[in-house]
């Protein structure tokens, strides 16, 4: 048994937990290979009782490998931030910072930050992990619920989970509200998994019944940032874990300046005798293909929200994590090989080289680690399949497209002969209501007209009325008068005299 096994057997390969077959000959790492059921419960018992939460707390770090949790305590979380130079009065969002490890650290760099996890069980041991940070706090929820109008210079997602479908890319809304969150300088930080790399020899996977962050290619992240409104990216490779890297690569600039980081892989890894030479001559061969970018355990990878090209990224194109017992100089220091090398003082020097076998994921054989091809193989036919398909769905849709848009057109012309006939009608009867209108007019001076003869009549029958009146009483003085009643005396009696005569 190695020295890591026989000082902490509760120590578990990443490599086997991954998919490596197990021997049933060797009872110890069938054991092993058993992973505890509520984790959370395990996580918070285990920081309750450790004193000193500190982010390279030896006492934690050593309980940390006898209960299983290492995914949630190794130092090398904080890794993908200490290649960074990023400002001291900076504040951060940490979305889905789990169990705090990383969050403990940025506190202790004395940053302002506020951290977002999902789970109330891991929010509340983050909470714990963090206990005596006044800069840090810690809040439970998602993301677009619990904040709304504070912004950060930096939003940093490690091993974030990027829900993809078929026709979108990964993590697309995840990726815009983070964007939402930052100001208009600020940085997105990303540690982000390969799909397309070994699921069996080169991951330090989690426990059985947690789903960690889904992966991506870097491809699908470029257009994920793109359709997020990110303007620029850089992209740097990690080894041999996305979430807890040892070894941070500047591909570009390795190459330009023929930096030979290529022997460093192969100490990254737990290897057998025989995958030992071969991992090394592998992945020669894929940088001689320039593949390194497709076939990288993952990728740490810088967002802006600004077109200006980020400076966080100092030093060495290839910069080492490691764990040391000696006092040394904080920050980055060269290697001979012009390295930069980041040290991680942790102060009891007997579980260092526990702690570096854990940081190992195991490779058996070369096999286990070329799976990787077959796997891309896999992936890339299937993605050729639904490109095809996807080709099949679009020309019906062209067709499909062009017939509704001729039925369109059609529909349209007619709909343009109906104005056109609904616009004539509607001048004619504007035509009409004219003349209706001028005659109208007419009508009322007509009416007015009327209106004063029948005043006019009305007065002039008045006049007349009192006329009439007037001769009646005339009339009646005279017939009243005594030369009316002799005149009538008179004709009285000649009419009698010619009756008479007539007879």
């Amino acid at each position: 048994m190695s020295v890591a096994y026989a000082q902490f057997p509760g120590v578990i390969d990443a490599g086997k937990r991954a998919g490596v077959a197990q021997d049933p000959s060797n009872p110890e790492k069938l054991l092993l290979s058993k992973r505890p059921h509520g984790e959370a419960s395990v996580l918070e018992a285990l920081l309750k009782g450790t004193e000193d939460l500190s982010s390279l707390s030896p006492e934690l770090l050593e309980r940390a490998m006898l209960d299983k949790c290492w995914y949630h305590i190794t130092p090398f979380r904080s890794a993908a931030i200490r290649a960074l130079d990023i400002p001291p009065a900076a504040r951060i969002l940490e979305v889905g910072c789990g169990a705090g490890s990383l969050t403990r650290y940025l506190g202790e760099r004395g940053f302002q930050v506020v951290a977002l996890e999902t789970s109330e069980e891991l929010a509340e041991c983050a909470r714990v992990r963090c206990k005596g940070l006044p800069n840090v706090e810690v809040i439970s929820g998602f993301l677009e619920n619990v904040l709304d109008d504070k912004r950060f210079d930096f939003v940093i997602c490690i091993d974030p989970v990027l829900v993809q479908s078929e026709y979108f890319d990964p993590g697309v809304q995840l990726l815009s509200m983070c964007k939402k969150m930052l100001k208009p300088t600020g940085t997105l930080v990303l540690a982000v998994g390969n799909t397309l790399h070994s699921p069996g020899g080169a991951h330090l996977e989690p426990s059985a019944d947690q789903i960690r962050g889904k992966g991506a290619s870097l491809d699908q992240l470029k257009h994920a940032l793109q359709s997020s409104g990110f303007s620029s990216f850089e992209s740097y490779l990690s080894f041999p874990h996305h979430a807890a890297p040892r070894m941070l690569v500047d591909a570009r600039s390795a190459r330009e300046n023929r930096v030979q980081w290529l022997p460093l892989v192969r100490e990254l890894y737990r290897c057998s005798e025989t995958a030992s030479g071969e991992l090394e001559s592998w992945w020669r061969a894929v940088h001689s293909e320039q593949l390194e970018h497709v076939l990288a355990p993952g990728w740490l990878v810088l967002a802006h929200a600004h077109s200006v090209h980020s400076v966080l990224w100092k030093g060495a194109t290839v910069k080492q994590f490691c764990l040391t017992s000696d006092e040394q100089p904080q920050g980055e220091r060269v290697s001979e090989k012009g390295f930069g090398v980041h040290s991680m003082r942790v102060v009891k020097h007997e579980i260092l080289p526990a702690l570096l076998e854990a940081s190992q994921p195991y490779v058996n054989s070369v096999k286990d680690y070329k799976y990787s091809l077959v796997a891309a193989d896999g992936k890339l036919a299937e993605l050729s399949e639904r490109e095809r398909q996807a080709r099949e769905d679009l020309s019906k849709a062209e067709e499909s497209y062009k017939t509704e848009l001729q039925e369109g057109k059609e529909s349209l012309r007619v709909r343009e002969a109906e104005l056109d006939l609904v616009l004539k009608q509607y001048h004619a009867v504007g035509a009409m209501c004219q003349e209706m209108r001028e005659e109208g007019r007419k009508l009322q001076g007509m009416v007015e007209d009327i209106r004063r003869r029948y005043l006019a009549s009305e007065e002039w029958g008045s006049a007349l009325a009192e006329r009439v009146a007037e001769a009646e009483e005339e009339l009646q003085d005279v017939r009243s008068s005594w030369g009316y009643r002799l005149s009538e005396t008179l004709r009285s009696f000649l009419r009698r005299r010619q009756r008479v005569a007539v007879r």
